[in-house]
């Protein structure tokens, strides 16, 4: 069982690596938006919102450790599978441990007028309408802060400035190296 986390900031393409994937090669797409903090989110009657998944995600790190949301997400995994947004070197460190040599982490990056125009396109989590400098500055948040320590701890790096298909190319030289 091969577990993939990808890393990167905001917008960069994590979710569509980890789309090639299931798609490609039929693995599990986890996310821990979707998979850990929304349903607790809904349980509370709170709104989906990037705001109110950072107070979650600070309350239970603060309640519980800093990997708590991936030992969360880890309970799910039963197939080869991709994690979508790791943020924290703890995470990274507590899934190496778990998975052995059967974890890779892949840092997915993108420039930020890139990452800001996908921001816009996608509207979601009720960030559609921000400015560049709104955008820039929710990138100083406790949750995004840890992004560039994480990224350095990467087996891997894609580069997604270009079309999806150049980011499919990288994706599949890295395939490539486990087969």
């Amino acid at each position: 069982m091969l577990v993939i986390a990808f890393c990167g900031k905001k917008y960069s393409g994590k979710d569509e690596a980890c789309n090639y994937l299931v798609s490609k090669y039929s693995f599990k797409h986890l996310d821990y938006s979707k998979d850990v903090l929304n349903p607790i989110l809904e349980k509370e009657g709170k709104a989906i919102t990037r705001d109110n998944q950072i107070e979650l995600v600070t309350r239970l790190r603060k309640e519980k450790g800093i990997q708590i949301l991936t030992e969360m997400i880890t309970e799910k995994i039963n197939t080869n599978s991709t994690i979508s947004g790791l943020r924290f070197k703890e995470e990274a460190g507590y899934l190496r441990k778990k998975f052995g040599k059967d974890f890779m982490l892949i840092a997915v990056e993108a420039d930020e007028k890139i990452r800001y125009e996908r921001s816009l396109k996608q509207n979601v989590k009720g960030e559609g309408q921000h400015t560049f400098e709104q955008f820039l500055e929710r990138e100083k948040l406790p949750t995004e802060k840890a992004i560039p320590q994480t990224i350095r701890l990467a087996d891997y790096t894609v580069t997604n400035n270009g079309t999806k298909e150049d980011l499919y190319r990288q994706l599949e030289q890295i395939i490539s190296k486990l087969k």
